[in-house]
């Protein structure tokens, strides 16, 4: 499935930032645009190709669009789909509150929950949904007074400065009103996008696992895909229709728009458009970044995760509660792997190295065709390899720096109190009061950090890291590991390494919140009487930490120094600026619905119905099809769902619309804007599609609208939901009442 944009993506996104190459021309159906620049696209082709509606009644800055319709939800995307505040997700996405609601008695994640009425709708405890309300270009106010030659630490001030102003400016927080102001295209443009947060949301129905993730990991990122990822949610405000906390009183939120669903289906090469929440893309990076992507900071992610899945899932083994909570971390850890596999794959296969240096090979020949050019870029890339060059001296040693850092919240915690013990013996004037504020925050979320704690899954993790630290190349070692190792080798450095996992993680001492609350009222020295093996590790990581993040900084300032300046360059030489990339905002992208061709000697057909349910169904997970489906197969008790043969139920199709991670639960429209669909996931043959768009082979995945209805009515017995969908091309017992 493709990625809520979540803490694990959050993590492997934000390490650190690296700059883009720009080109102008897309290829196919690439693209994800921002909506108040969908009337410059080649409106006259895309009517060709069958959108039937003005494009004002997909994006309008004066009145209700399907803008309004689609919403953020949690890490994915939804959208309304009743005037009582109905909402369409995937499974995945509402999976979280799925596993936060359940314990032994109650497995709410892997059965499923129908709320039979509205007093039953279950809380998505942590939820939230945002809905754009306003999107403006405001690069002119943000550059204001800044020009060519100021300083890159005068310049970064400013923009963050002017940028944050507009932001206070905006927001109305009694309203329920947000502001963000974010870079577009490197920093070449800025836009502010306001948003209504809504703090009230339910769960409606929601299928059982072994529908809303049929196929499990094998069938993660494959086709054909039997998929039903779908929930149904509801949004609440108080009775005076703001935004309000949980409560048994508050009402049904009333959109300004809802979605149409249509119940005529799609064929193949239809035309078919999506709008959602895209999380993040990288699609212009240079050639230095994607090598180190593909050849350093993802291969070494990959291990990571990988053995984080093997320990969790040890962890949750004889213990049925811990493995219920287990469920939805794991998923995503899962979940990013195979993305992160099947991307490097890809660009390797595809040569996404070589492809960049191509291109910047004829930027550079463009750059030395004119002096004026030559004045104004050729810097520009040689400053770039000088930067990289000098990142990978530190590389991969900065990466498991970080890891052991923050190997959990209890690491880290206890790795802080050095630092304030050292900070409280400095004059007053002198304290860091960020520091104090940390700690303070720290010393509060100790009872849920005990809560939440696995020692055994710390143990087993530092135990890892600790080799990974052990096969550093000799310039990069870690000094707090080696002094402590250094000396052994071969398998009495993997005891020792075990036996300081144990001791770190399983302190006796430090086994409570109230004995980790009271090292923060002890001075350095008495601290270092402890001799907690935690405590002086921990601290020692977490100073070697520090010095990453001010290598990191330093590395992210000459980015963004050179960041604009390349991208200026790209465009005017290919003649303006592409769509900028995706960085969690509403975007608008289109295509057709469409099969592929994976490999030699193989034809993938876009479309997969329940029949090939029945015939994955081995009897136990993850392909263990409800007795009850099997059934409604078996008796052809479709309902007015069937295929037009009336022998089959339609089940999940392709389209070649441009999907990212963040995608998640984001609806795929037909030309007259209705319904067809719900986007899922993305295919293995299409991974890699943050750094690179593959017409050829990449597809987006979508649950057919008729899986979702059938499921939730035939199977689920929740077929009073749709009395509130409007729904088109249905029988009349489906229509919705006048």
């Amino acid at each position: 499935m493709i990625s809520k944009y979540s803490r694990v993506t959050a993590l492997c996104l934000s390490v650190l930032l690296f700059i883009s190459l720009v080109p102008v021309s897309v290829l196919g159906d690439e693209g994800m645009f921002l909506p108040d620049k969908i009337n410059q696209l080649p409106l006259k082709k895309l009517q060709q190709r069958g959108l039937q509606i003005p494009v004002t009644d997909i994006y309008n800055p004066n009145r209700p669009s399907i803008k309004d319709a689609v919403v953020i939800v949690d890490g994915g995307t939804g959208e309304f789909l009743s005037s009582e505040g109905l909402l369409l997700t995937n499974h995945h996405v509402a999976f979280d509150a799925l596993v936060s609601a359940s314990d032994q008695s109650k497995d709410y994640a892997s059965n499923g929950y129908l709320a039979k009425n509205r007093s039953e709708e279950l809380p998505a405890r942590g939820y939230t949904v945002q809905i754009t309300q306003e999107l403006k270009d405001v690069t002119a106010e943000v550059m204001s007074g800044v020009t060519d030659t100021t300083p890159q630490q005068e310049r970064s001030a400013a923009i963050a400065g002017k940028s944050r102003a507009i932001e206070v400016a905006s927001a109305k927080p009694d309203a329920g009103i947000t502001a963000h102001v974010l870079p577009m295209n490197e920093g070449l443009s800025y836009y502010l996008f306001t948003y209504l947060e809504l703090r009230d949301v339910r769960i409606v129905y929601s299928p059982p696992k072994n529908i809303g993730f049929f196929g499990g990991d094998p069938d993660n990122f494959e086709w054909p895909r039997h998929c039903g990822d779908f929930t149904f949610m509801r949004v609440y405000a108080g009775a005076d229709g703001k935004p309000a906390d949980y409560s048994p009183s508050n009402v049904p939120y009333r959109p300004a728009k809802f979605l149409s669903i249509s119940m005529a289906g799609v064929k193949e090469n239809d035309f078919v458009m999506v709008m959602g929440y895209p999380g993040s893309t990288r699609r212009y990076r240079e050639s230095y970044s994607v090598a180190y992507n593909q050849d350093v900071f993802m291969p070494f992610l990959i291990d990571l995760f990988n053995k984080q899945i093997e320990v969790l899932r040890g962890a949750g083994k004889n213990d049925r509660e811990l493995q219920i909570k287990l469920q939805s971390r794991i998923f995503d850890i899962a979940n990013t792997v195979k993305d992160f596999e099947g991307s490097v794959v890809a660009m390797r296969r595809f040569g996404i190295v070589d492809q960049k240096r191509k291109e910047e090979a004829a930027f550079t020949d463009w750059i030395n065709q004119n002096p004026d050019r030559r004045k104004a870029y050729e810097d520009v890339l040689p400053a770039l390899q000088t930067a990289y060059d000098e990142l990978q001296k530190t590389q991969p040693r900065d990466i498991l720096i970080q890891q052991v850092a923050e190997l959990s919240d209890f690491f880290a915690v206890v790795g802080l109190t050095s630092s304030a013990a050292a900070d409280k013996e400095k004059p007053q004037a002198q304290r860091n009061p960020n520091l104090e504020m940390g700690v303070m925050r720290a010393r509060s979320a100790l009872e849920q950090i005990f809560a939440e704690r696995i020692p055994g899954f710390e143990r087993e993790m530092l135990s890892f890291l600790l080799r990974k630290g052990a096969e550093l190349p000799a310039d990069q070692k870690i000094e707090p590991i080696e002094k402590r190792f250094g000396n052994l080798k071969g398998d009495a450095r993997v005891r020792a390494e075990e036996e300081f996992a144990r001791a770190v993680t399983e302190s006796k001492n430090l086994s409570t919140p109230e004995s980790v609350s009271k090292l923060f009222d002890m001075t350095t020295a008495q601290l270092r009487q402890l001799n907690e093996p935690v405590s002086d590790f921990a601290a020692e990581m977490r100073a070697l930490n520090g010095q990453v993040a001010t290598r990191t900084r330093a590395f992210n300032g000459v980015m963004g120094r050179l960041r604009p300046l390349l991208v200026s360059g790209i465009s005017e030489m290919r003649g303006g600026l592409p769509y900028p990339d995706a960085n969690r905002t509403l975007r608008f992208t289109y295509g057709d619905v469409r099969g592929y061709i994976p490999h030699d000697a193989a034809i993938y057909q876009a479309f997969t119905n329940l029949s090939g349910v029945v015939e994955k169904d081995i009897g136990h997970e993850p392909f263990d099809a409800p007795e009850k489906l099997k059934q409604l197969y078996r008796t052809r008790d479709f309902g007015p769902y069937a295929t037009p043969d009336g022998q089959n139920v339609p089940v999940d199709f392709l389209s070649t619309t441009d999907i990212i991670g963040g995608n998640s639960g984001s609806p795929i429209m037909n030309g007259r804007g209705e319904q067809v669909g719900i986007i899922f996931d993305g295919n293995y043959e299409g991974l890699g599609n943050d750094f690179f768009y593959n017409d050829a082979k990449g597809r987006a995945i979508s649950v057919d609208i008729r899986y979702v209805l059938f499921i939730a009515d035939k199977f689920g017995g929740a077929g009073y939901i749709l009395k509130e969908l409007d729904i088109k091309s249905a029988p009349a017992t489906l229509r919705r009442a006048a």
